[in-house]
């Protein structure tokens, strides 16, 4: 594959009697491999052969940095035809005299070639040789790795996730944008946001409807980087497929949470979150992953042995909410204050037999909601970072936006949860409605 430049097919014909004419030579048009003698008028001596080099040809391997060139000494190149196996014409250009033809850039890696060169000598020999040739490899491959995916069902707040093995630079973001692809069925418009330099999310302005087939793909194949860095070979791809509509509303100021299953509210929890030195995350977070068991050290969010918060606990029944150790999981030791303060780290505290019946619902995406507390999302939090904010805001982080998404008009997602804006229930730990969201 040559570098994305203009496709024009450009196949050069130069008539022989024009060639050898430029180099002072008088000569009658033949074909075929070759032709016949003859000798230059008024010589007694034969021309000296043509003889035609490819420089830079290793056996039939071009080194990726170079251009394809057909040298000839001692005659005149008439016709260059070069072409991909596809039968896409390599463009390229022929000296004034025509002793040389130099395609118009380099290849991209592994680019088969096929090329047929004729060329005449002084005494209108014309010869033709064919060439079977390939551009090397590159050392170091962009690679992109696509989720979710293998046929999984996750949840309706699932991103789409391409995530890459280098650095993509910013002037590189529309090309790779453009070799990404995201297939739905029913159709949805959404658009790409860039997480940092390394990862990029599509999604949808609001949560996916439930039984949406997704399939997304990359081919970064012919993407030149830069300093020896090129798009990986081939197209990849995989799909997924969106479940039920799981959403749980977490309210820190009542001390309860709201499970809602395709907008029907069937459980509502009694639930401790974060104290006052360790407050839960507000905002709509998803679930990443889920283990029936976690070794919980608080090392990990830098409280050391020696202070008195610190913890190192064997907990059950964990769904991560946050790349920062939010867990929704059971917390046997603060049922006494689940439902009426709130005791924990940052996580949110279930009794064990309501930890596990949460655990066995839930699904990779589902929505966790949280509101009423005091710290702000993390917008760099794989938990929190692709659902609060509002479309255009999303739209601005991609660099190849389609006008379809540009133009829709979306806030925050979370204001199409079940119970936003609903009035508070009754007291009491049987199922109802969820208060009021303000302040999220």
């Amino acid at each position: 594959m040559r570098l994305p430049q203009s496709r024009a097919t450009t196949v050069a014909a130069v008539a022989v009697v024009a060639v050898l004419a430029a180099v002072g030579v008088t000569v009658g048009v033949e074909t075929g491999h070759s032709s016949g003698g003859g000798s230059l008028a008024g010589s007694s001596q034969p021309p000296p052969p043509a003889a035609l080099r490819v420089p830079h040809l290793h056996g039939s391997a071009l080194p990726l940095s170079r251009r394809l060139i057909f040298k000839v000494s001692n005659g005149a190149l008439t016709t260059v035809s070069v072409a991909e196996p596809d039968g896409q014409q390599i463009p390229g250009t022929f000296t004034a005299d025509h002793s040389a033809w130099t395609s118009t850039s380099s290849f991209a890696p592994l680019t088969r070639l096929k090329a047929s060169v004729s060329y005449a000598d002084l005494a209108h020999h014309v010869t033709t040789k064919t060439f079977s040739l390939h551009s090397t490899d590159s050392k170091r491959r962009m690679l992109a790795l696509l989720s979710p995916g293998g046929g999984d069902t996750v949840g309706i707040g699932s991103p789409v996730v391409a995530t890459f093995n280098y650095d993509v630079p910013t002037r590189m973001r529309a090309a790779v944008e453009g070799r990404l692809a995201v297939r739905t069925s029913p159709s949805v418009v959404g658009a790409w946001h860039w997480m940092n330099d390394r990862e990029v999310h599509w999604r949808p302005p609001t949560y996916w409807k439930p039984g949406t087939s997704v399939t997304i793909s990359a081919d970064l194949q012919g993407l030149n980087f830069g300093h020896g860095l090129w798009g990986g070979d081939g197209i990849h791809q995989t799909s997924f497929h969106i479940g039920d509509a799981h959403v749980s509303e977490v309210d820190i100021a009542t001390h309860e949470m709201h499970v809602y299953d395709n907008g029907a509210l069937i459980k509502t929890f009694p639930v401790s979150t974060g104290r006052d030195q360790y407050p839960t995350m507000d905002g709509v977070h998803i679930a990443i992953e889920k283990s029936p068991v976690v070794q919980m050290n608080s090392a990990t969010v830098g409280i050391f042995p020696g202070n008195p918060d610190y913890y190192d606990e064997t907990v059950y029944w964990d769904v991560r909410i946050s790349d920062g150790g939010e867990f929704v999981h059971a917390a046997p030791w603060s049922v006494s204050d689940q439902g009426h303060t709130n005791v924990s780290h940052g996580c949110v505290n279930l009794s064990t037999e309501d930890a596990e019946w949460f655990f066995n619902w839930s699904n990779r995406g589902d929505i966790i909601d949280v509101f009423d507390g005091v710290r702000p999302p993390d917008p760099g939090d794989p938990g929190t970072e692709d659902w609060n904010m509002p479309w255009r805001q999303w739209v601005a982080g991609g660099a190849a936006p389609s006008r379809a998404a540009k133009s829709l008009r979306a806030g925050l997602p979370s204001e199409s949860d079940p119970a936003f804006d609903v009035a508070p229930p009754q007291t009491g730990s049987g199922t109802g409605s969820v208060g009021s969201k303000n302040g999220t």
